[in-house]
């Protein structure tokens, strides 16, 4: 599985899901640059997107305590499929 990400709008990707993740930290989370309402795409197979398969997992509890949520979904960004994690807090 692949650790790359490219930072983005949630308005730079289509969406294809409606679900949410859950805990982990390969990806910049933590990050203060990105403001709330953009967020990082990570890019997986198609393949593994239709197997639920590789959705990056929020360090949910870590986060809170520092007042910052995301929520992850499945998206295509420039036609390449992944999931979107968004900063909604």
């Amino acid at each position: 599985m692949s650790s790359e990400y490219t930072v983005c709008s949630a308005l730079d990707v289509e969406r294809v899901s409606h679900g949410n993740g859950g805990g982990g930290s390969k990806y910049p989370w933590y990050n203060p640059r990105i403001p709330v309402g953009e967020g990082f795409h990570v890019p997986r197979t198609q393949e593994s997107l239709d197997r639920d398969k590789g959705r990056p997992t929020v360090p949910t509890k870590r986060l809170a305590k520092l007042g910052i949520k995301y929520k992850t979904y499945k998206a295509i960004k420039n036609g390449i499929p992944g999931y979107m994690c968004e900063r909604v807090k």
